[in-house]
């Protein structure tokens, strides 16, 4: 059991002391408003869903700088999102998506009720946002597939009847942010009510590049979205939605801590007389090894221009005590990425160009009782298909770290360009429903039954040629690159694979809930959910289980047979869940409890290969087990305070298979190959910390008639985890609480606002996601969090 160190101790003290009842408190009665929320497809007050939600408003996103889900995952307990090495990786309750263009995601991310599928969408800011709600736990009867480990759901700023707007800038010195959003709402005839909102931010960045002399990453990113909305009759509205986005980044947050064997084979290549071909005459420029800082080697500049266009209209109808809604979508990216530096150096070793188009189209039909009498449902069906085009051209140069040399080849022999591209096609059919059933006054059962049938294709190519000729390579350059690991090859090989998959699904839910009493409720659940299998983006080589190295004899292990590894399977999950939400205080406090145990099998794990792909295997089974516990208490009519605690244990019960580390190996599972896999049973996961928690506090003081001066603070505590999924003893991040502050000046009736805002007050230095250098044995690098931020801001009103 890991230790609680005294910052946490305090914080979780600090917590429950703040939102426990206390019963000889003869408080003010000072009622918290209600937090509205569409968990359950329909618009609920937050304390009657039997559901693990956070919830957090529009007006907290702003005031407390929250960019984007990343961001968000700070002050949600047991949510954690992390910039992966190739893409963003999000987990809830520990249970997440790994880094491969190949994979659905384990968290849905739905905006206004369409699903965003793939993990670049979660790039996306939050602009103008009415909140965001975190469904924690498999959502797999309302939600779908893509929701084992839970859901996120966004809902945009609607039209309004009253014409109003807002415009809001912000700028941060030290790192050259800016930030500028504008708002216009309003009638354009008595049926008709229009919104459009408007969002252009820059930042230089924080991370020093020492070889190119430059900071990154730095950003540009432009939004635009317009929503109109049409009451055709008392009964019919409709309301489109378009929005398009786009993302310009020059350089990574990329830190090395460890440049592992490279020293090594350059000084050994060096001593063997060299090459034109060896990087600086053998010497690398930067330090071995280095506690983490803002400071990156890298050579390239890792361009990165990602478009993002969204379209939705929707239909509801009322008629005799039923609404129907009619949900139509398409969505489209293109991303491409230039120049990603994939040793992590400022070795010209691995560069990596990549680019992806993605489509989807869905349709989502649902039916929905009032809720007046003592059966109620929700029922629909839902479609969905889509199309992934990913292409990603290596230029993997060994030479320069005298690999050529060292294995009496010719010189630049094995100097490759390797071209992957990777296609992925996907329909889905799923039909749904859902039964409330009050037994009585104060108990309901609710049961809910999803059929859903997935298809995919898939399609993996490799071709590669001389970097140097640009012809195909020689047989035996071919045989060397081919060979295993063990015997200094890269196990990289021509190959063109295909595969297809369709598979039925039912995924049943069903929970009990009563009533105390009018101020809480009690629920108990089961519910199971999965996530559809799929094709492995990022395999470099086509070996089966039996092939060996073509010069050595030795077998491939388990984590280099690209052909048999090309498909996954499925993961599946089933949850049981109990939980309270009670009204404190006379209504001046809430408090809600969760408590939950999962049961993973199948699951679907990528893993790093050390050269520059990810291997996909079902891994096997975990156990997920913990508590959430999320409270509000306005303790006055000016003092708010929040607070929840996340407590999580991670438990691996079969993973035979996972890629060791390079520093703190887990036991060996000794194998009959080569590869030398680890066996992370009784181990836990990444991104997994035991303990998560936050505890903000929003306090108005009235200065005069017409102005106010608004202080908020917060603490976002994350407990020790590893970021790297190897569980690399150096990826472990230590215990920390990040602070940040908000003062305001602002007029009472909220017209205007001028503000002062600090992010990482304690400037805490940490990695988000860790990794392995390709081909460095010991090397290690990682993606920095940001330091210390300020800025101003201003809003004005009309």
């Amino acid at each position: 059991m890991k230790g609680i160190p005294f910052s946490k101790s305090v914080l979780h003290t600090g917590i429950i002391a703040s939102l426990l009842p206390l019963t000889e408190l003869n408080a003010e009665e000072f009622k918290l408003e209600e937090v509205i929320v569409t968990a359950q497809k329909r618009a609920e007050s937050l304390q009657d869903v039997p559901v693990s939600v956070a919830a957090v408003g529009g007006d907290k996103l702003r005031e407390a700088g929250i960019e984007n889900i990343q961001d968000l995952s700070s002050y949600v307990p047991n949510l954690k999102v992390v910039e992966g090495g190739l893409v963003p990786m999000l987990f809830i309750r520990g249970i997440g998506s790994g880094s491969n263009q190949g994979f659905e995601q384990s968290v849905g991310v739905y905006t206004d009720g369409v699903y965003t599928g793939r993990s670049l969408q979660a790039r996306a800011s939050f602009m103008d946002i009415e909140r965001v709600e975190v469904l924690r736990g498999p959502q797999g009867v309302l939600f779908g597939q893509s929701s084992i480990a839970g859901a996120i759901s966004q809902t945009t700023a609607k039209p309004t009847s009253e014409f109003e707007g807002f415009v809001s800038a912000s700028y941060g010195a030290e790192y050259d942010e800016k930030e500028i959003n504008a708002v216009i709402s309003g009638p354009l005839t008595d049926n008709i009510n229009a919104r459009l909102a408007l969002r252009d931010r820059e930042e230089g960045g924080y991370v020093k590049n020492q070889t190119l002399d430059k900071y990154g990453p730095s950003l540009d990113e432009n939004i635009a979205r317009i929503v109109v909305d049409y009451d055709v009759n008392d009964s019919l509205s409709a309301s489109f939605k378009a929005e398009y986005s786009n993302l310009k980044r020059k350089r990574r947050s990329l830190s090395t801590l460890d440049t592992g064997a490279y020293d090594d084979y350059l000084a050994a290549a060096a001593l063997m007389g060299g090459s034109p071909l060896l990087y600086n005459g053998g010497v690398l420029n930067q330090p071995g090894k280095v506690s983490i800082d803002h400071n990156s080697w890298v050579n390239e500049e890792a361009k990165l221009d990602f478009e993002n266009k969204a379209y939705v209209l929707t239909l509801d109808y009322e008629f005799e005590n039923h609404s129907l809604n009619l949900i139509s979508a398409y969505s489209e990216y293109k991303y491409v990425e230039d120049g990603f530096d994939a040793d992590h150096t400022e070795l010209p070793l691995v560069k990596i160009d990549m680019e992806e188009k993605f489509d989807q189209f869905s349709q989502e039909i649902r039916l929905t009782s009032n809720g007046d009498s003592d059966i109620n449902y929700i029922g629909g069906i839902f479609y969905q298909n889509s199309k992934q085009d990913y292409r990603e051209v290596t230029d993997l140069t060994p030479s320069s770290m005298g690999f050529d040399i060292l294995s009496s080849l010719p010189v630049g022999a094995l100097d490759i360009a390797v071209d992957r591209p990777f296609i992925q096609e996907s329909e889905t059919l799923a039909a749904f429903g859902q039964v409330t059933w009050d037994m009585s006054y104060d108990l309901r059962l609710l049961m809910g039954l999803r059929f859903s049938r997935d298809e995919k294709e898939g399609q993996r190519s490799q071709i590669q040629t001389s970097a140097i000729t640009g012809l195909p390579l020689d047989p035996l350059v071919s045989a060397s690159l081919s060979e295993v690991a063990a015997v200094n090859g890269f196990q990289v090989a021509e190959h063109d694979l295909k595969g297809s998959y369709s598979k039925n699904n039912w995924t049943p839910a069903v929970t009990l809930q009563y009533d105390v009493n009018e101020n809480a409720m009690l629920y108990i659940s089961y519910s199971e959910g999965y996530k559809a299998a799929g094709f492995d983006a990022r395999g470099i080589n086509g070996f089966s289980q039996g092939d060996t190295g073509p010069i050595s004899g030795l077998a491939y292990g388990a984590l280099a047979l690209g052909a048999d590894n090309f498909f996954y399977d499925q993961e599946e999950a089933k949850t049981y869940e109990l939980g309270a939400k009670m009204s404190l205080l006379d209504g001046s406090a809430e408090m809600n409890v969760a408590l939950y145990w999962t049961e993973f099998s199948d699951m679907q794990v990528s893993v790093f290969d050390g050269i520059f792909g990810f291997a996909v295997t079902n891994a096997g089974e975990a156990v997920v087990r913990g508590f959430e516990v999320d409270g509000r208490w306005q303790a006055g009519e000016n003092l708010l305070i929040t607070g929840n605690v996340g407590y999580l244990d991670y438990e691996w019960q079969d993973y035979s298979q996972a890629s060791c580390p390079a520093v703190g190996a887990p036991p060996l599972n000794i194998p009959s190959d080569p590869s030398f896999n680890c066996n992370f049973k009784g181990y836990e996961g990444q991104n997994t910390p035991e303990w998560s928690a936050n505890l903000a506090a929003t306090h108005t003081l009235s200065l005069t008639d017409t102005t106010n001066l608004v202080s908020s603070i917060d603490f976002n505590f994350r407990d020790n985890h590893y970021t790297a999924g190897t569980l690399d003893k150096r990826s472990e991040m230590p215990a920390t609480t990040f602070i940040n502050a908000r003062l305001a000046l602002a007029a009472s009736d909220d017209t205007w606002t001028a503000a002062i805002v600090a992010k990482n007050i304690t400037d805490r230095k940490l990695y988000a996601y860790s990794g392995a250098t390709p081909l460095g044995e010991e090397g290690f690098a990682g993606e920095m969090l940001p330091p210390r931020r300020i800025s101003v801001e201003a809003s004005y009103r009309f």
